[in-house]
């Protein structure tokens, strides 16, 4: 009987690249921003990334190049969750309203959104100065995927 080795380091490199977005708008406004300043056409999704049993929906935003065979996602990093909890008191009991906030990668807890570009030749360099010239943007920058600890949480297919 022959005896198959599979490499599973094939699978673990990366082929992506992650920006980091700190910015106060609303998702759908960002989109809008970078679609005019990129020449992109994001588009929100009909499903959104989902966890924790789905008390955490994080909204995703795609957007497909055939030209490039790239694939741009545009991810908020935070979910706000609202928890009802009936507390036993000393007279009646109260319903209060708890609120959770979740965070897709929490390491980088402080970044509003991610912008992830798969496939193609994508320049990230140019990529993060146009992002940081777009003045709705606080701040963008490109992060090294390979230290993330939580980056399976962005294999989106």
């Amino acid at each position: 009987m022959a005896v198959h080795k599979l490499v599973l380091d094939d699978f673990v490199d990366a082929d992506y690249s992650l920006f980091a977005i700190h910015c106060d708008l609303e998702d759908y406004r960002l989109a809008f921003h970078i679609n005019c300043a990129l020449n992109t056409n994001l588009r929100r999704t009909k499903e959104d990334i989902d966890f924790n049993d789905n008390k955490a929906s994080f909204s995703l935003f795609e957007w497909e190049n055939a030209n490039l065979k790239t694939t741009w996602n545009l991810i908020k990093n935070s979910c706000l969750f609202e928890d009802n909890s009936i507390n036993q008191g000393l007279f009646a009991a109260r319903s209060e309203k708890n609120w959770t906030t979740y965070h897709l990668l929490n390491e980088h807890s402080s970044v509003n959104y991610f912008l992830k570009i798969s496939g193609g030749n994508n320049e990230a360099d140019e990529t993060a100065l146009e992002l940081q010239k777009i003045s709705a943007i606080n701040m963008a920058y490109a992060l090294d995927v390979e230290e993330l600890k939580s980056k399976d949480y962005l294999i989106l297919n």
